[in-house]
């Protein structure tokens, strides 16, 4: 052969062996675009000629429930909807296996390809693939339909919880395309290859892979399984290739020797240093590549100890981070990878080290931004408050204990698997001990299927389950022993009892279960980033409660070297459609907003875990201020926080020092003389010359003491009646502050008392039920009772005046809600309402009866315009017919 035609032929051997990598290569594409979604259910979606014109367009990932979960009306829509899709697929895929790939739909999903049933999966938070290669029509439109169903289910945890269950194709979908010879992602989606890294010191690191293949060709063949693993460069720091023989239609498992990599960059928190392991199936003639999968690499080890916590790489590290639901604002769960990556790095940015991934496994992207950030995490299974006693059930149950420890199997950043979150909370048969005791058996009895299963699976992590504060209830149902950890959710000073009682239980579990290491896997009060006191109160939901409790929990668990770690719960507020509180369908124990606004607790773990220097003005989000100016004076008096890690930060209100104050416990604290309009605030700490900073403009809207004062002329006032609170309304660009008894000369509410909203674990002080017609609440929530008069002594001119009601009493039954463990309401007897209400001895409002006329726990606004004159100010009158009158606020705007 001369010259010419060698050459000829290497171009051509080379045009070959190319086109057999790019057959073989995997090829994985997203098919997002383009679904078409009925909202209900059509017994002819499945079939190809099903006319789907007038179905909705959408995108994924998509929920259908991101409105009406979060709307006034009760409940949401828990049913079977459909989705449908064309797909075109090329020729040249025709010799390749085709996959369809869910990364989760919630809950139940049924695929059709063509009109022909693919196969059905169970649970709405684990992946799933099914192979379609014999369905599909090369070159031509294919018809995907998918089946969601998101009834409840007895059989399919979660059966009930404190989040919202949200319906839909709520992940990505891809179509996959492999080679006849390819790694086994039938093994519960994963991707059929398994890092272990047996041992792992400063010195040296072994690793091992184990991989699944499947030979689907029909015929025998040799195939050479090559390893390769990279630095972070890039560089291989290990390479080999194994010869393997493959019987047709065979799936062998494949175990690598072990591969020793010497003085290994360790992956901790603080040096997140990733490998990458390159596992390749190579055709042995020709070494075109048949597939081909990437997985990271951290070479770690890590100890929980009962006596001491947890140690990584032989040191000592506090746990602390936070819980996360997959949740945003107004949209669900339905969310781009982008906006999980965002959460991962809120918990990194404010110095976290922990994610609990709770309570279910989520977007592969989240482990994939833990592992590149180092936050170490635990993932758990979605069994929630309790179980159903069945053999499905529990089939489901070790079914999602096994996909999400193979589906998550190579992560570095999973220490523990998890199950059974507060399983005895609202445990059945209680008034039977013998039935609650046969269903207490069944409970322990599962725990330890899924213990055995677990670790099984994976013997290099630590179990866990967590637990309600019940601690004689878990110990005796001995699911303190069959974990390796104990977790609890502790709200000691939130739902119940003071914050020393905190304290207490951490040393009981200490004193009583001394060999079992411990995670508070929960903690947090509910937060409105938009109510503010200065007299916090439990249940009041104020920015500053919620600071009082976090400051005494993360000292009490910085205190003791036996607490492990903690999670923070939550990451950031979630909906819960069933709650109520001050921001109803929303648990708001976020230390960040829905929309991630940062709350002042994020702020204190920031002072506490960051190494470099931190200077962070508290109450951050307080945008609009207000208060009444101090007697004499133009000023109002206001404590204002900052959270820092140096030794002493200085203050300035417009320019102007208010003082230098040390730091204690990464707090500093100033009384601040607010003035009338803009006010800035910076605070300054200083560290070896270099000075820190931070900048927050604030509006204050002052009220004189008196009210006919020339220097700070009256123009508005907006009052809470019964409550200690201040409510800023950022849309209405409106403050609204606590009530005070009137004054001569000033205003105030004459007669009454504030209502209490009575429960069995004492009285809170204001109502937590969702007021309708309102999405402001906290105007609502609380009231004065029994009052005679309100009483304003304006200077002469126009005034509107707007009084606000809800009744607060009524015989409405509301369904108790699981998870509010203080809010045991006892129930008021309604009895009847009537009140005349009266503006300067004018009759406004004639018998008013709110129940009656407008129904209970409804939002009720009357509007006013009145002129004063001859100086005799506002007096609004209350005169009861039946029952007592009451007023929940008001609101006074001069005119001119």
């Amino acid at each position: 052969m001369n010259y010419k035609n060698l050459h000829a032929f290497i171009l051509l051997m080379g045009i070959v062996f190319n086109t057999m990598a790019q057959q073989g290569n995997r090829i994985k594409q997203s098919i997002n675009e383009d679904w078409k979604f009925y909202r209900d259910n059509n017994e002819q979606a499945y079939t190809e000629n099903c006319n789907d014109s007038a179905w909705a367009s959408i995108t994924l990932p998509h929920t259908w429930n991101k409105l009406d979960a979060i709307d006034e009306v009760k409940g949401y829509d828990r049913k079977v909807c459909w989705y449908r899709k064309s797909v075109y697929i090329a020729k040249e895929n025709a010799k390749k296996h085709s996959y369809l790939f869910f990364e989760g739909v919630n809950q139940i999903a049924d695929i059709y390809v063509n009109g022909q049933f693919v196969g059905q999966h169970q649970g709405g938070y684990t992946q799933f693939n099914f192979e379609i290669t014999s369905l599909i029509k090369y070159d031509g439109k294919n018809t995907i339909a998918v089946k969601v169903d998101n009834r409840h289910n007895a059989d399919i945890p979660p059966l009930s919880a404190d989040f919202t269950f949200w319906g839909g194709i709520y992940r990505d979908v891809y179509l996959v395309h492999t080679h006849d010879l390819h790694f086994d992602n039938s093994r519960h989606a994963s991707s059929g290859v398994f890092i272990t890294t047996p041992e792992v010191s400063k010195d040296r690191a072994i690793v091992t892979i184990r991989s699944v293949i499947s030979n689907e060709l029909e015929s025998s063949t040799k195939v050479n399984i090559c390893y390769t693993i990279q630095d972070k460069f890039g560089e291989a720091v290990y390479a080999s290739s194994k010869k393997i023989s493959m019987a047709k239609q065979e799936s062998k498992q494949i175990r690598s020797d072990n591969i020793e990599i010497k003085s290994p960059n360790l992956w901790s928190p603080k040096n997140p240093y990733l490998y990458t392991v390159c596992t390749q199936i190579k055709d042995v003639k020709t070494g075109a590549v048949l597939d081909e999968v990437m997985h990271p690499l951290g070479l770690r080890w890590f100890e929980f100890s009962a006596e001491k916590g947890f140690f990584i790489n032989g040191e000592h590290l506090k746990l602390i981070g936070t819980n996360r639901h997959q949740d945003y604002l107004k949209m669900g769960n339905a969310l781009p990878d982008e906006m999980h990556i965002r959460d991962v790095k809120l918990v990194k940015e404010m110095g976290g080290n922990f994610l609990r991934i709770s309570h279910y496994p989520q977007d592969p992207t989240v482990l994939e931004m833990c592992d590149k950030l180092g936050i170490l995490t635990s993932v758990e299974i979605p069994i929630v408050d309790k179980i159903t006693e069945s053999q499905a059930f529990a089939d489901n149950c070790i079914y999602m204990a096994k996909e999400m420890v193979y589906q998550n199997f190579n992560h570095p950043s999973v220490i523990i698997w998890a199950y059974m979150n507060e399983v005895l909370l609202r445990p059945p048969f209680k008034k039977d001990e013998e039935r609650y005791g046969v269903y207490v058996k069944n409970i322990t009895a599962l725990a330890q299927q899924i213990e055995d299963v677990i670790r099984e699976a994976d013997p290099s992590r630590y179990t866990m389950i967590p637990n309600h504060g019940a601690f004689d209830r878990y110990k005796d149902a001995q699911l303190t022993q069959i974990p390796m950890i104990v977790g609890w959710n502790l709200y000691q000073g939130w739902y119940g009892g003071e914050f020393p009682d905190f304290d207490k239980y951490l040393d009981k579990h200490r004193s009583e279960l001394p060999n079992k290491p411990v995670i508070v896997t929960e903690y947090g009060a509910d937060v409105h980033s938009c109510l503010h006191s200065f007299e916090p109160e439990r249940f009041d939901y104020t920015v500053e409660y919620g600071n009082l409790y976090h400051e005494h929990y993360l000292k009490a668990i910085m205190d003791r070297p036996f607490v492990a770690g903690a999670a923070i719960w939550n990451l950031a507020d979630f909906y819960s459609s069933g709650r109520g509180n001050a921001r109803p369908t929303v648990n708001c124990k976020g230390i960040v907003g829905l929309d991630r606004e940062l709350k002042d607790n994020y702020l204190l773990y920031k002072a506490l875990l960051h190494q470099d220097p931190v200077v962070e003005l508290g109450q951050k989000e307080w945008k609009i201020r207000g208060g009444i100016a101090t007697e004499n004076s133009d000023q109002c008096i206001q404590a204002v926080h900052v959270y820092s890690n140096v030794n002493k930060v200085e203050l300035f209100l417009n320019g102007e020092s208010m003082g230098i104050h040390p730091v204690q416990d990464y707090k500093a604290s100033w009384a601040i003389p607010f003035v009338q309009g803009e006010n800035i605030l910076e605070a300054v700490g200083r560290v070896k010359g270099k000075s820190y900073r931070d900048r927050n403009r604030i509006d204050f809207r002052l009220i004189a003491s008196n009210l006919k004062s020339e220097t700070l002329p009256f123009t508005e006032v907006n009052v809470l009646l019964g409550s200690k609170r201040y409510f800023e309304d950022k849309l209405l660009d409106l403050i609204w502050i606590p009530e005070q008894e009137y004054q001569e000369g000033s205003w105030g509410y004459i007669g009454g008392e504030p209502y209490k909203n009575k429960t069995k674990y004492g009285s809170f002080p204001c109502s937590d039920i969702d007021i309708k017609d309102t999405d402001k609440d906290p105007i609502f929530q609380s009231q004065q009772v029994d009052i005679s008069a309100y009483k304003m002594d304006v200077p002469d001119g126009k005034y509107t005046i707007s009084l606000f009601w809800a009744e607060l009493v009524s015989d409405i039954e509301h369904e108790k809600s699981a998870y509010n463990l203080g809010d045991e309401k006892i129930q008021e007897a309604a009895g009847e309402r009537v009140f005349d209400v009266l503006i300067n001895g004018e009759i406004v409002e004639q018998e008013l009866n709110l129940t009656k006329q407008y129904g209970a726990e409804r939002a009720i606004t009357k509007k006013y315009e009145i002129v004063v004159s001859n100086g005799k100010g506002i007096t609004i009158q209350f005169h009861p017919v039946k029952g007592k009158a009451v007023l929940n606020a008001i609101r006074v705007y001069r005119s001119y």
